[in-house]
């Protein structure tokens, strides 16, 4: 018998934040994972949210899906206006990386109010 625990795909969102649009990126993700979490698309374990140190601003997410809930969240009315007003935020950056592929950027913990 599987575990739901073998189903469920924990992801690391990393987001390229246009620089000054940071407090409402953070006002916009506040709302993401309690929207997809009473929808029952993620774990009720609240996703651990990170700020680069350094600028320009990168945030990364990580939370885990449910079994399943990954491609309702897609065309979900609830969640797609959510998922909108954050591409909105970000941008598109390249990003250098160490010549042997590894990089180590430092963040700190964000806190998001709801």
């Amino acid at each position: 018998m599987t575990d739901e625990n073998d189903r469920r795909e924990t992801v690391i969102g990393t987001y390229f934040v246009r620089p000054g649009a940071e407090a409402e990126f953070e006002q916009v993700l506040a709302r993401n994972w309690p929207t997809l979490n009473a929808l029952g698309f993620v774990t009720d374990d609240r996703p651990l949210v990170l700020r680069s140190v350094s600028e320009p601003p990168v945030y990364v997410e990580v939370m885990t899906w449910e079994p399943g809930g990954v491609d309702p969240a897609h065309v979900h009315p609830d969640v797609i206006p959510l998922w909108e007003a954050i591409k909105r935020l970000v941008e598109p950056r390249a990003v250098p990386t160490d010549p042997v592929g590894i990089t180590f950027p430092a963040y700190r913990p964000v806190t998001l109010d709801q």
